[in-house]
């Protein structure tokens, strides 16, 4: 549906620091980022949770420049980069904070991609309490997460994820707390979503699972 250009987009971390670089392309090469893209609705404005250095949003913008988009994360130093790379389109705001704290907006889609894991379930359950109160009534929520199965599957994402949070590079709780799709399913369900699964074929081999999900 929706037009990406996540070439482009990294190109504006050229002038970032290596690792910030480095993780930028991680990010891009690791994730079915234009999958999950192409199901983005064409109009509407979009909130982007957990933004992280903002790749995911600047490349929706690629697309389409005019667009509103809001990319929302509580690391200031990855909203600091995500700012200067995204100076080229006005219609872009990157905020610092939690979702929870947004107020007085609606958004037709809201984004959210590898961060559920990172949560523990109190705090899985109030952010997607707080994506579904910003939701428009016939918006769609798309949330990327990776199941638990196959095992090894699992393991592999697992052991990255622990990586990646004991260097710093994903902000969290101090522990991974990933879910079956299962049990992500019924904790949207328990939300007020309508969930769809999408398991989603990449080269990695990461069990990565897509939900799209509209309010009820």
């Amino acid at each position: 549906m929706t037009t990406a250009d996540f070439t482009g987009a990294r190109k504006l971390y050229r002038g970032e620091s290596r690792g910030t670089r480095a993780f930028v392309f991680a990010r891009h090469m690791l994730a079915p980022l234009a999958a999950i893209a192409g199901r983005v609705p064409r109009t509407g404005a979009v909130l982007d949770v957990g933004c992280g250095h903002g790749l995911f949003s600047l490349a929706l913008a690629g697309g389409d420049p005019t667009r509103r988009i809001v990319g929302i994360d509580p690391s200031p130093a990855k909203i600091s980069v995500a700012r200067r790379a995204g100076r080229q389109f006005p219609s872009v705001t990157f905020r610092e904070g939690l979702v929870q704290s947004v107020t007085g907006e609606q958004f037709e889609t809201v984004i959210v991609l590898d961060v559920l894991y990172l949560l523990p379930d109190p705090l899985k359950r109030s952010l997607l309490e707080a994506c579904r109160r910003l939701l428009v009534p016939n918006g769609v929520l798309l949330l990327k997460t990776n199941d638990t199965h196959p095992a090894w599957k699992y393991a592999v994402a697992r052991a990255q994820e622990k990586v990646m949070t004991g260097t710093g590079l994903t902000l969290g709780t101090g522990d991974l707390h990933f879910r079956s799709c299962a049990e992500n399913a019924t904790l949207l369900r328990e939300t007020g979503f309508a969930p769809e699964i999408h398991h989603l074929a990449h080269w990695t081999p990461y069990p990565h699972t897509l939900f799209v999900a509209r309010p009820v």
